[in-house]
């Protein structure tokens, strides 16, 4: 999909519209690929489990205040030195592909307080300055934009938004299913009882009984961020 993509940003400066046109048909079907693989979570990881056994050990200390640490971790250098220091945990937001997606689209996370361009920083170095590379090339929804009377290339860009913002809907269902219907209800007894940071900051958000209060473990508020991550991504269609 890369390959595929960066082919058609190139298509934009020769003017080539069926390279463009194949380019995004595939996007689409690659996005739709991979929220397949996404759904397939349950075969083989089950929600209670991962809510108290693997997702604590994928939170940060930023934003954790609730699960009592105000000032994020002390780092301790010896001799008396050292730090508090606060770093996000775990986040799709840390996943290169998917900013790849959002660059060659030209989505823009103008509401999100800078957090995607925050998360460049848990990335491979090269990673993120690849992808500072393609937003500053991407070019295609610009070009769609001033082709609004080619139906074909207009459906096919808009439809690739639609596959992304679609991955994101099927995202904030697993968030559903893995983190707040589990953090509802009682630990199963099999399960290791132990206090971590992450549940605790789950259980603390609902002693004020609003799920809209819940906290991910890469410090956001959770379902208002990918909400409105997934509409950001929506407003990237190109209208007729």
């Amino acid at each position: 999909m890369i390959a595929t993509m960066l082919a058609a940003i190139e298509a934009v400066e020769n003017n080539d519209v069926p390279t463009i046109t194949t380019s995004l048909e595939y996007f689409k079907r690659s996005m739709d690929d991979i929220g397949s693989l996404l759904e397939r979570m349950d075969e083989r990881c089950n929600p209670q489990l991962f809510y108290h056994e693997i997702r604590p050990f994928l939170a940060g200390s930023m934003s954790m205040e609730a699960a009592g640490l105000p000032n994020g971790v002390f780092y301790d250098e010896g001799d008396g030195k050292g730090a508090w220091r606060k770093y996000r945990g775990g986040s799709n937001g840390q996943s290169s592909l998917l900013q790849f997606c959002d660059a060659v689209l030209s989505v823009n996370h103008a509401r999100c307080n800078g957090f995607h361009a925050e998360m460049r920083q848990y990335m491979p170095g090269p990673h993120a300055r690849f992808l500072e590379d393609v937003e500053a090339i991407a070019n295609i929804r610009a070009y769609v934009g001033s082709h609004r009377d080619n139906i074909g290339l207009l459906t096919a860009f808009n439809e690739a938004v639609a596959a992304l913002s679609g991955f994101r809907d099927k995202h904030i269902a697993l968030v559903t299913r893995y983190i707040i219907i589990p953090s509802r209800t009682t630990k199963p007894a099999n399960l290791i009882k132990r206090r971590d940071i992450a549940s605790a900051s789950t259980k603390m958000a609902f002693e004020k009984p609003q799920t809209q209060e819940l906290v991910g473990t890469g410090g956001t508020k959770l379902i208002p961020f990918l909400r409105t991550s997934r509409d950001e991504t929506k407003e990237a269609t190109v209208e007729p």
